[in-house]
């Protein structure tokens, strides 16, 4: 029978899936976030008081930094944004998961319908060691947490 574990996960070993195939790991990863916008109705003779009601969710952008490869998938999934081909074949479910340190799926966050809003190359510096890392960005219709549990 699963149970929780108490214990916390370290949050430096992830990776993104495209339609169930693993595509990359990551440096990092922001925009698994949600909010629900607020509907405000002030009611007349009321003045101390304001109702608040959900008026929608709005998901974030989900933002990856990835190290320089020579993969070629999320490359030419972007050039076919560039190109002006917007059809349903380019949009696409995805999985952003955290792994623990014996390379186990613990954690996963599935987006629906992503497809890349925007990319950025590397910074290149010949005085610098650090990994030639690139940013892609990615707007989707809703992610659903997914707890692996043993």
């Amino acid at each position: 029978m699963p149970t929780d574990d108490p214990n916390p996960y370290g949050n430096y070993y992830f990776k993104l899936e495209i339609d169930g195939v693993e595509v990359a790991h990551f440096v990092e990863c922001s925009g698994l976030k949600v909010h629900t916008e607020v509907y405000e109705i002030q009611e007349g003779g009321l003045n101390g008081y304001v109702h608040k009601r959900p008026k929608g969710f709005k998901w974030d952008n989900i933002v990856l930094r990835f190290a320089t490869s020579s993969s070629t998938y999320l490359v030419q999934w972007i050039e076919h944004w560039l190109t002006g081909d917007y059809g349903d074949g380019v949009r696409h479910d995805g999985s952003i998961t955290l792994m623990n340190n014996n390379g186990e799926d613990v954690k996963s966050w599935h987006f629906r319908r992503g497809w890349p809003v925007s990319w950025e190359g590397p910074q290149l510096n010949a005085a610098g060691s650090e990994l030639a890392v690139e940013s892609l960005e990615i707007a989707h219709e809703g992610i659903e947490v997914n707890v692996n549990q043993r």
